[in-house]
């Protein structure tokens, strides 16, 4: 008959082949894991050289668009006053004309 202690090491010896098959098998899938996790990586890494280029392409034309707006806004403040002008020259004409038809009511 098999006494408690020598079925005890038994039991602890069974557990322990079953750990290290266990083990074995989670190595295995790590190993296919972070195969996946570098492909993903390399693939990651192409993306991001495609926009840090297209970033930079998009930052030019930024800075060409503020400086054209930068400029046009330049050429209205500049010719402000002219613009000014004109406009009262206008609102004397609308002016006058509503007199002009306030006049032909009344006669």
């Amino acid at each position: 008959m098999v006494d408690a202690k020598t079925l005890l090491i038994i039991l602890v010896l069974v557990a322990l082949v079953v750990l290290i098959v266990v083990a074995i098998m989670l190595l295995k899938k790590l190993f296919v894991t972070v195969d996946e996790l570098n492909k993903v990586l390399e693939e990651v890494e192409v993306v991001t050289d495609i926009a840090a280029k297209r970033s930079k392409d998009i930052d030019g034309i930024v800075d060409d668009v503020s400086s054209s707006v930068s400029e046009i806004s330049g050429a209205i403040k500049g010719n402000q006053s002219t613009i000014g002008a004109v406009m009262g020259f206008a609102k004397s004409v609308a002016s006058l004309k509503g007199v002009y038809d306030k006049n032909k009511k009344e006669d």
